[in-house]
């Protein structure tokens, strides 16, 4: 009885060790800025990373609403989480900004928000989504990356 019970709590002990490990992005992969998702582009003027990194956006969905705002019909699955019960249902909201850096380098980033309500004036609910879309926003910047890397069409150059 005394084995039995040295098991389960030897068990219980290695769940919360893992519990309180997490999973974490390592130290390597942290966004510039506290965005969620940033990296540095070097060689390339700001008008070709704008017009690769819209590009970039629009091919993968994103309408350019403003700026450099991109909104996206959100899945079933976002309104479940997050609600937008009504006809128009949940969008997701890229907003990337390119900002100089070190060196002559330029920082490109990406947040992404959840909108409910969208173009409903004061009805439009929009919050930052913590870490729900950062997987997409890095995919989609180191597409950019990609793109200017190689000269790609729509890569501005």
């Amino acid at each position: 009885m005394k084995r039995i019970f040295h098991l389960v709590g030897g068990c219980l002990l290695l769940a919360v060790a893992f519990f309180l490990a997490g999973c974490r992005t390592p130290d390597t992969d942290t966004a510039h800025s506290g965005q969620m998702a940033s990296l540095e582009i070097s060689g390339h003027s700001e008008v070709e990373i704008l017009r690769t990194l819209k590009d970039v956006f629009e091919s993968n969905g994103y309408e350019h609403m403003e700026d450099l705002t991109f909104d996206k019909k959100g899945s079933a699955w976002d309104t479940v989480l997050y609600g937008g019960w009504d006809t128009d249902g949940v969008w997701i909201r890229l907003k990337a900004s390119v900002d100089p850096g070190p060196n002559g380098d330029y920082v490109i980033g990406c947040d992404a928000y959840r909108v409910i309500g969208r173009n409903q004036a004061v009805l439009e609910q929009e919050q930052k989504t913590p870490h729900a879309n950062r997987d997409e926003c890095k995919r989609l910047l180191d597409e950019v990356q990609a793109r200017l890397a190689s000269g790609a069409p729509g890569s501005g150059q």
